[in-house]
């Protein structure tokens, strides 16, 4: 009797837990994500990229129904031409004060062709890490670990594929970590 009652208090609690677990929406917001960022507010994503530096924005919504998102828009060469692109968050939980982990899948079409890269359909986990009121990408993975953005705070990257290609048409086994942090994002105003 003992032991059903002990595994009802158990049961109880791991109920109540999850009831009282944040939604993706409630830990965005109050993580204080919700609005627009950039690595540069000054850069106007609808001029033309100068220099290979492009304007971006990356703006978190959650509304009152469905799941939140982002929207990532990114400026190009052609002045007034963006790309655009959506993803669905699907889970957002605050690991730390200072730490949140979002787990979250590209619309389509796909930002890019590149087959190392984010691809519309893959679950990614990124974690983002606070700093001050800035924030800066921590981690950020595919959830099988197979492509890998962000590890530890820097950028990683393939190396350059073995010549003749000149684009991996297979996915890259090796990678190489940058020996910068990830850039900071300042909340825009816009």
């Amino acid at each position: 009797m003992r032991g059903a009652t002990l595994g009802v208090i158990v049961a109880c609690l791991i109920v109540g837990r999850a009831a009282a677990a944040e939604s993706a929406a409630e830990a965005i917001r109050a993580f204080g994500l919700i609005g627009t960022w950039s690595i540069d507010c000054k850069r106007d994503p609808y001029q033309a990229c100068e220099n290979n530096r492009c304007g971006a924005r990356l703006t978190y919504i959650a509304s009152s129904s469905g799941a939140p998102t982002t929207r990532n828009v990114i400026g190009t060469f052609t002045p007034g031409q963006v790309r655009t692109f959506i993803s669905t968050i699907y889970s957002a939980t605050r690991i730390a004060d200072d730490k949140i982990k979002i787990v979250s899948v590209q619309d389509s079409p796909p930002s890019t062709t590149l087959i190392w890269w984010r691809q519309p359909g893959e679950v990614w986990e990124i974690v983002l890490l606070k700093v001050g009121d800035k924030y800066r990408t921590f981690s950020a993975h595919r959830d099988d670990w197979k492509k890998i953005e962000v590890d530890e705070g820097f950028e990683v990257r393939p190396p350059p594929p073995p010549p003749p290609a000149q684009m991996y048409v297979d996915l890259p086994t090796k990678r190489l970590r940058g020996k910068n942090e990830t850039p900071l994002f300042e909340r825009c105003s816009d």
